[in-house]
């Protein structure tokens, strides 16, 4: 355990100096905590609360905002009467759940995790340099996972084995936190719990790094970023996952239509070197062919593994229509990995634990009620998005359309797996909705010609070159 302790002293001293004067200037350095940070960085507690790491940092961000002046921001909290609804479908879900303390933990977890964290967001980001520079926090700390990765695919290390091996995300009978699967080999997972989670993230990342090469001054930002760029690209393919290889072509289509500036001409080279990368390596060009192949196979475990989707979706159904209030509220949060439930899969009834479609699992522990209040919730944030970006003119408007194309792959992944509140990626989505709320305010702070942004520029420009960044505006 000295380990997580020795982390949690780092992280939460930095967060500390960082934000010493303004807490605004520690939020990229929380970003990139949050986006890096593993799930077994964590101290158990039986019967209580872990002390993840990531929970320390909302901590200590909590007190800062608490401790140092925040300036009130114009206007309410955006989505608070949904955020309460949802608060609302969690206290009668948890009233009902078949395991009531699991339900109420993880319900206290979202709403310090995530609803908090979405809090912080929009009360205390002022600037628009600041959301630039949390983007590219979460972008280096994308890239400093892909380096894990290097090592999991070459030397066969994890960067998990520095923690103690009881805190370990294995499967089967793995023995080490490498997840290597049957027909697919090794699959990098990095610090997430699962490779499919690991290239979610990285699906939801490449099209903002794609976005922040355009705007970038910085020579030596410029080179980190292509090369971040170049590491995602081939971490996304060694995670061997079809979900995030989907979300990212799509991703990087819509970037095409959407975008007139320099982001096409990055996106037209980058798929000449992907092409070139195919002739040269055919290699590669025929493991994605044999995953496809595979996919088509029910008999394969890949085959299997795509046929589940549907049966999940279809035995949920069934279970929550068995009575009225399972049909309202749904058997409680987290009480499907929990406990399980029963499907008839793969010739038999069987037991399962993984809900490879979070759809269908906020279906399951929440009810139609609750899944109604989680998709008002997630999309009414997606639609605010492309409203302003059509409404918006100018190349301002460009950030807005990065972070619509973001957040919506985000949730056409979790067709294929349970990764809202399972892994990093929840953290990233947070972030991004909170930024995207706080940014056409900042825009149109900005064009008041009753306000001026210079001072409170220069009075922030110190501490918000984090990480050696210094992005121009989009």
């Amino acid at each position: 355990m000295l380990i997580v302790v020795l982390i949690d002293i780092i992280v939460a001293a930095s967060l500390i100096i960082a934000g010493r004067r303004f807490v605004e200037s520690a939020l990229p350095l929380f970003a990139f905590y949050l986006v890096l940070l593993p799930h077994e960085s964590r101290l158990v507690i039986p019967g209580g609360f872990d002390v993840s790491t990531d929970r320390v940092a909302i901590i200590v961000m909590l007190g800062l905002f608490i401790l140092r002046r925040v300036d009130r921001r114009p206007g309410g909290i955006p989505f608070a009467r949904l955020i309460w609804f949802n608060i609302a479908c969690g206290l009668c879900s948890t009233i009902g759940s078949l395991s009531i303390a699991t339900s109420a933990k993880l319900l206290i977890g979202q709403i310090v995790e995530y609803y908090l964290l979405y809090f912080m967001i929009v009360r205390v980001v002022s600037n628009r340099r600041t959301i630039y520079n949390v983007m590219l926090a979460m972008a280096m700390a994308m890239g400093v996972c892909c380096v894990c990765g290097l090592f999991e695919s070459y030397a066969r290390w994890s960067i998990l084995s520095v923690f103690p091996s009881n805190l370990w995300v294995t499967y089967g009978r793995a023995t080490t936190p490498l997840y290597i699967e049957w027909g697919r080999g090794l699959r990098i997972r990095s610090t997430f719990p699962h490779p499919i989670l690991f290239g979610d993230a990285l699906a939801m990342m490449i099209p903002i790094v794609v976005y922040l090469l355009t705007i970038s001054k910085s020579k030596v930002q410029w080179v980190l970023l292509w090369l971040v760029l170049i590491l995602s690209c081939w971490a996304i393919y060694k995670t061997s996952s079809r979900g995030p290889w989907i979300v990212a072509a799509g991703s990087c289509i819509l970037l095409f239509v959407m975008f007139t500036n320099r982001v096409r001409k990055y996106l037209i080279g980058i798929a000449f070197v992907a092409c070139l990368v195919l002739v040269t390596r055919p290699g590669i060009w025929q493991t994605v062919g044999n995953l496809y192949e595979s996919t088509l196979d029910p008999s394969s475990v890949v085959g299997s593994s795509y046929q589940y989707r549907d049966a999940v979706a279809q035995a949920v159904r069934d279970a929550v229509g068995q009575s009225t209030g399972r049909l309202a509220f749904g058997y409680g949060l987290g009480t499907f990995r929990e406990l399980g439930l029963e499907m008839n899969f793969l010739n038999g009834w069987h037991r399962w634990h993984t809900c490879d479609n979070n759809w269908a699992l906020f279906l399951y522990e929440t009810g139609y009620v609750g899944l109604l209040g989680t998709a008002m919730l997630l999309f009414k944030p997606l639609l605010m998005m492309i409203r302003s970006y059509w409404k918006i003119r100018g190349p301002e408007r460009h950030w807005l359309g990065v972070l619509f194309i973001s957040v919506g792959g985000f949730y056409f992944s979790l067709l294929s797996v349970a990764g809202y509140d399972w892994g990093q990626q929840g953290f990233m989505l947070w972030i991004v909705i909170g930024l995207s709320v706080v940014y056409p305010r900042l825009l149109e702070k900005s064009r008041d010609p009753g306000s001026s942004p210079v001072a409170p520029l220069r009075r922030l420009l110190p501490q918000t070159e984090t990480l050696g960044a210094k992005l121009i505006y989009g």
